[in-house]
């Protein structure tokens, strides 16, 4: 560990009571992860580089993760540091941070090749939860200026790094997507703040419990959406090639989450119809992302997925095929 990376902890240890367990980042994370040990709970602290953009969405995060927190078990509630702050800005050889902990999860990442944790019952708990999410914020009274600040189409998607320069047709039908999106109603049922990332790697189990974390990627937008951004990564975790599968486990897995979910929140049934265009939004930026990341470089170890991605792009193609009738029975 380098004497910059000392320094930075070091003041962290002062500003939450604690030691760090393990002065090795943690994950792959843009920011860095550490796990420490206060008098009290282990905590996951996080180090993000500072500026004024990550400062505001850091207020808009944690004031609204505090909010469900106070309100339900199963998210990683934020801990205050030692001046009773959500977060803290530090500087460490001329460059400043931003400081955030989070009480540790209790248990374990799910094994998806275990039946007995990866199924049916997960995903309906899974769907309560995100369920009582939605429901809460309904009636989460955060900054307005903050919500504006962080809408859907401020994610960094839109950020000029991720236009295409060389791809013109899967260009088009990127303003396509999102122009459709722009015609959307935003409503109080129907739109406000979302995790934007609860997949299998984002909570841990412990028993019969869910402890969901890692809310950095929150933004506002149709609860619709949220749901569908989880069903999309859990079922890109099947091969793509696996086109039937896919089909199978996407229908099992909606048909079990929505049952939990609208015992906290109610999903109008005319939002179903727009499934597959959430879906193809969410499939054109996994690919707008790989290609940022390794579209450059002369091995591209993900070279065959992503020409698949651009195939069914271009094509238009379903990202998976669903029984909309029978998913709209299950909405009452």
């Amino acid at each position: 560990m380098s004497e910059h990376v000392k320094k930075i902890l070091n003041q962290a240890e002062i500003l939450y009571n604690s030691n760090a367990i393990n002065e090795k980042a943690l994950g792959n994370s843009t920011n860095m992860i550490f796990e420490m040990a206060s008098l009290e709970i282990p905590i996951i602290l996080r180090v993000s580089d500072y500026s004024e953009d990550k400062k505001s969405h850091i207020d808009f995060e944690l004031n609204w993760l505090n909010y469900l927190s106070e309100n339900m078990l199963q998210v990683a509630r934020p801990v205050p540091s030692k001046n009773k702050k959500l977060y803290e800005i530090i500087k460490c050889d001329n460059k400043s941070y931003i400081l955030c902990a989070f009480e540790k999860a209790s248990g374990k990442l799910v094994d998806t090749n275990n039946s007995i944790e990866w199924n049916e019952n997960l995903f309906k708990r899974l769907g309560e939860i995100m369920g009582e999410m939605h429901s809460l914020t309904k009636k989460y009274l955060g900054g307005i200026d903050l919500i504006r600040r962080h809408e859907w189409n401020r994610d960094i998607f839109f950020q000029p790094e991720y236009n295409f320069t060389n791809d013109d047709e899967v260009e088009q039908i990127w303003h396509q997507i999102t122009d459709e999106l722009h015609k959307l109603p935003k409503t109080k049922a129907s739109y406000g703040i979302i995790h934007n990332d609860l997949h299998q790697l984002n909570f841990f189990v412990n028993g019969e419990n869910i402890t969901v974390f890692d809310f950095d990627d929150c933004i506002c937008s149709w609860y619709t959406f949220d749901i569908m951004l989880t069903m999309y990564q859990m079922v890109s975790a099947i091969p793509y090639e696996q086109g039937e599968g896919r089909n199978q486990f996407a229908q099992m897995f909606i048909e079990a989450f929505l049952q939990g979910y609208v015992r906290y929140n109610s999903l109008e049934k005319h939002w179903v119809d727009y499934f597959d265009l959430f879906l193809k939004y969410r499939r054109i930026c996994s690919y707008r992302f790989i290609q940022y990341l390794f579209g450059k470089k002369p091995n591209n170890p993900h070279k065959s997925y992503c020409d698949w991605l651009r195939r069914e792009i271009l094509q238009d193609k379903q990202f998976v095929s669903l029984d909309i009738p029978k998913i709209k029975s299950l909405l009452g």
